[in-house]
């Protein structure tokens, strides 16, 4: 009969020979994840510049590319949800409840449990980052939203046409200060 220990250490191992091209796999998928995050970082630094500067054709081709690089990243997604499920049935348990911590923990004292470990701390850190960076791109935009609204109302005034009207006999009737120039003699 064998002892506890050598139990645990038998599954450790056959846990390592089963499962070590999926968390090879896994961990190449993680490393997409981090490069995928940082590329976001970036295009969103670049959308908040070239909103500043108001380059609508390098805005559309940035949104081009944001499209190009979406399809993209399905397949890692779909990749790493399949990746999931195999580790979570060669684990015993529901998919659902696999986690980077929870196969970490399983991994403990592996050198595949310290290298994911250390792309859980990164992607952890990316993510926290990007979400900083998505709200000072929400804010800048409402900002620019908020600004442009104030210049279509200087221009055509509180009811967002323009200054003049038409009677039935076809005369203009104009609003005098109502818009930011008066073309009235």
């Amino acid at each position: 009969m064998m002892s506890a220990a050598m139990e645990g250490d038998a599954k450790r191992a056959a846990l390592r020979l089963g499962t070590q091209v999926r968390i090879a796999a896994l961990l190449e998928v993680l490393d997409e994840d981090i490069r995928h995050i940082e590329s976001t970082l970036s295009r969103l630094n670049a959308l908040r510049s070239l909103l500043v500067k108001r380059e609508d054709a390098a805005l559309q081709k940035l949104l081009d590319e944001v499209r190009g690089q979406a399809e993209a990243y399905q397949a890692n997604e779909r990749k790493r949800e399949q990746l999931r499920q195999d580790l979570a049935a060669d684990l015993g348990c529901a998919a659902s409840g696999l986690t980077l911590s929870t196969l970490a923990g399983v991994l403990a004292g592996h050198d595949a449990g310290v290298a994911l470990a250390d792309r859980q701390v990164r992607l952890r850190a990316l993510t926290a980052q990007l979400k900083r960076e998505h709200t000072l791109t929400v804010l800048l935009v409402r900002d620019c939203i908020r600004f442009n609204r104030s210049l279509l109302h200087v221009f055509f005034g509180a009811k967002g046409g323009p200054g003049a009207t038409y009677g039935s006999t076809g005369a203009a009737k104009h609003e005098i200060n109502a818009t930011l120039m008066s073309m009235q003699f």
